[in-house]
């Protein structure tokens, strides 16, 4: 008892301190990027550098100028650090739901760099996404520096919630989401810390910053009877643009890897062609939270409402797909808030109630909550944000709306699909990953009678006898599987060569098949062993059992349920 007791003091100082650093490292370095970042957009919006006159028109360049610079610096630290892919939340996700494959941290950190440039510049893109995947990495550097007991996802959900939680100044919903959006399930030993990590970064940044509400909310509270009803028939407005704005950010990405132009000429493209709509359009420059805030004010009317969301649609999805790299969480709430506000603006068109900054709040979180995957941590960013029930109720009935049209016609998220567009499903769970990433090249077995093309059946049976096996594979010179052979083919063979009485094609799996690929493959076979070749050329390797093949499959299984029952 006394040993248990200890042990439980031991584990709950180190909850206390690894929850706590991290989330005081991911609160600066999320109040420095975002306050870097409002820095450059107010020099941007308050220098002109270059003016022409075109026609009579005056044209202020400044937005390309900033764009051309941005452009340069990626392509700069594409070359330094030798990046082929930026990365961001969708691989953090991928590292919670599996350990074969370690979560590269320069590639974490570098991307932030890459997204800060951007959002910097000016680039149609967003902060909080860069900021998660900053704090997943922050998460496991410190698993390779401070020992403890708590698994990798566990120190990686610690650094994705401190960022939410410093982000929005919302430590609910930075836990909800670290559990919700990325780990997906729920675990006593990662409650603990993940929460200390959250907390610890809003306090931080209250205690040290000025952290204030990055969103002009009023308290005004909606009439929940009026406007429930046109958030239910708004919904399917809402899940089509979100669902436009999701399939316009993976056409340019194909668009931009099947086009078969250099990533400097992409990058440079995406900079030019958003910095030129700047010009004219400055609203939907960099991440626009001026903008926002402007729309929840009701500021603007219904064509440059339309304007707004059609043009931060399309640079977003140029800017992101062709290189020049950022978010996507605060793009969605720009979008999300111009068709609230387009929807509460037909709605005073046709006569009916104003609900405008209710409508656009609602919106905002459905939305951002079809892009994340997260209903539950959008409708707690509402609640903490707005301190207001009832904009909280209004964003719940907007969110699941919306999210059950997307969820059927797109996907579970954005970052899910992101993943599936690499060949990585996530719908087959801890379970299924991990037994796609273990090969059979581990499980090849030899003890399995093995046969020349010359040995009789006599000869083959005598072998079978010896091992007290029923089947052998005859092998050529070379090491190729050439058959496989029965009991009864060998009896039948008798004197004769076994080679005319084998099976010429047996059922094969290769060295490199997965455990997932392998259960399927023997699902319906009969017999003692399955043969493992190397290519197409059935290089024989060796043959593993049905027995062995379930051994290794449960000893996966075990391994992932363990680990998230800690």
């Amino acid at each position: 008892m006394q040993s248990q007791v200890k042990d439980t003091g031991a584990e709950l100082i180190a909850d206390f301190v690894i929850g706590g650093l991290i989330g005081v490292i991911v609160a600066t370095a999320s109040k420095a990027f975002v306050s870097g970042v409002g820095f450059f957009t107010a020099l941007r919006e308050n220098q002109t550098l270059i003016e022409l006159v075109f026609f009579g028109t005056q044209i202020e360049l400044t937005s390309l100028v900033f764009l051309w610079s941005a452009a340069g610096l990626l392509i700069l630290i594409r070359r330094v650090f030798k990046i082929t892919r930026w990365h961001g939340p969708a691989d953090s996700i991928y590292h919670a739901h599996q350990s074969k494959q370690p979560l590269d941290e320069k590639h974490g950190l570098v991307s932030t760099l890459a997204a800060f440039t951007s959002a910097a510049g000016g680039g149609s893109v967003g902060q909080y996404g860069p900021l998660v995947h900053f704090g997943a990495t922050i998460g496991i550097i410190f698993k390779r520096y401070f020992k403890s007991r708590l698994s990798n996802e566990i120190y990686l959900g610690c650094g994705v919630a401190a960022a939410i939680s410093a982000g929005f100044g919302a430590p609910i919903a930075g836990i909800v989401f670290a559990h919700e959006a990325v780990l997906r399930h729920l675990s006593v030993r990662a409650m603990a810390p993940i929460s200390i990590a959250s907390v610890a970064a809003a306090a931080f940044s209250q205690a040290f910053f000025k952290n204030t509400t990055p969103y002009a909310i009023s308290a005004h509270s909606p009439d929940l009877a009026t406007l429930i009803p046109i958030l239910i028939i708004a919904g399917p407005v809402v899940a089509a643009t979100a669902i436009t704005f999701m399939q316009g950010l993976r056409y340019s990405a194909k668009f931009a890897r099947e086009s078969g132009w250099s990533a400097e000429r992409l990058i440079i493209i995406a900079a030019t062609i958003c910095g030129t709509v700047g010009i004219w359009v400055p609203e939907i420059l960099g991440v626009g939270l001026g903008t926002v805030n402007a729309m929840l004010g009701g500021q603007y009317q219904i064509p440059m409402l339309l304007v707004l969301l059609v043009l931060k649609i399309s640079m977003t999805a140029l800017c992101i797909g062709f290189g020049l790299f950022g978010g996507v969480f605060s793009p969605a709430l720009f979008i999300g808030v111009a068709v609230g506000g387009l929807v509460a603006q037909i709605s005073i068109a046709v006569g009916g109630p104003s609900f405008t900054e209710a409508m656009s709040i609602a919106a905002m979180a459905s939305v951002a909550a079809t892009v994340i995957g997260a209903p539950i941590t959008a409708v707690l960013i509402v609640l903490e944000l707005t301190q207001s029930y009832a904009y909280a109720v209004a964003a719940l009935m907007a969110v699941m709306t919306s999210m059950l049209l997307t969820h059927r016609l797109f996907g579970h998220s954005f970052f899910d699909r992101q993943l599936i567009d690499r060949g990585i499903d996530l719908s087959l769970g801890r379970e299924g990953i991990a037994l796609n990433q273990h090969t059979l090249e581990a499980h090849v077995g030899d003890d399995c009678v093995n046969l020349l093309e010359d040995n009789t059946g006599q000869e083959a049976l005598h072998k079978m006898r010896t091992k007290e096996q029923t089947e052998a594979y005859i092998i050529s010179d070379s090491g190729i599987l050439l058959g496989k052979l029965s009991v009864h083919q060998a009896v039948a063979a008798g004197a004769n060569s076994v080679k005319q009485f084998c099976d010429e094609n047996p059922l094969m799996l290769k060295k490199d098949d997965s455990l997932q690929h392998a259960m399927y493959v023997v699902s319906d076979f009969v017999g003692e062993s399955i043969p493992i070749v190397e290519g197409n050329d059935r290089v024989f390797l060796g043959a593993i059992t049905e027995g062995d093949l379930f051994t290794a499959v449960i000893e996966v299984q075990n391994k992932v349920r363990n680990q998230e029952r800690g």
